[in-house]
């Protein structure tokens, strides 16, 4: 007979039974009238209550990377002072120094984005104003919008703006920081070719990222008058 039987394919099809009457009952369920189901709007919007908790958090990473930074650069230039200065290659300096440099930036990271936000868009807005984290501080999503009605929809497409611009900010503060991992891999002995370019563009982007309702409003102005 072999492994396989008839009796054998009867028992497998009754064993099914239970499994596909439950499928069957879920689906009359989630098709039925007394389903509830959350449209994207607000989904969007409960993810996006975490956003500030994942700020904090990539900022305490950032501080212990940046200390890190510092340590070991420190460190690299304590191995060459004690190799001596003639058994150095030119170069190797170049890694330490912008250890040195990328560990600060994180360390005091609502400071560096303040400076590039204030030195490209001319404002004093800042993404840390006080004594929290407040992405509202450098715009909404509803003033893209332009005129909002006071009607239901036009108050949820507002909603969606806010959330969406908040999702774009940030990405442009993880955008940013990565830019700074990089630029600290573009110097030294073992540098990958590259890094440095590549850098340059996750700050710059993630700068413009963080300011999206000032770019936006900049190239309406130019585009419009």
């Amino acid at each position: 007979m072999g492994w396989f039987s008839r009796a054998r394919a009867l028992h497998s099809v009754k064993d099914w039974k239970p499994v596909t009457r439950g499928l069957l009952l879920i689906l009359l369920y989630l098709f039925s009238e007394n389903a509830v189901a959350a449209d994207i709007q607000t989904v969007l919007n409960n993810v996006s209550n975490i956003i500030v908790p994942l700020t904090a958090m990539v900022l305490m990473i950032s501080y212990c990377a940046g200390v890190y930074f510092i340590i070991h650069a420190l460190t690299m230039m304590k191995k060459f002072g004690n190799m001596g200065m003639q058994q150095t290659q030119p170069g190797e300096l170049g890694g330490p120094l912008m250890q040195l440099v990328v560990g600060a930036v994180l360390i005091y990271l609502p400071s560096s984005t303040d400076v590039l936000t204030n030195s490209l868009f001319s404002t004093s807005a800042s993404l840390f104003g006080g004594s929290s984290i407040n992405y509202a501080n450098l715009g909404v999503g509803a003033s893209v919008l332009g005129y909002i009605g006071a009607d239901n929809l036009s108050q949820q497409w507002a909603a969606l703006a806010n959330t969406l611009v908040l999702y774009i900010q940030f990405i442009g503060l993880l955008s940013f920081i990565k830019g700074w991992f990089l630029m600290s891999k573009s110097a030294g002995a073992g540098s990958q070719p590259g890094n440095l370019s590549k850098g340059f563009v996750h700050i710059i982007g993630g700068i413009i990222a963080i300011n999206f309702v000032s770019i936006v409003s900049i190239l309406n102005s130019t585009i419009f008058g």
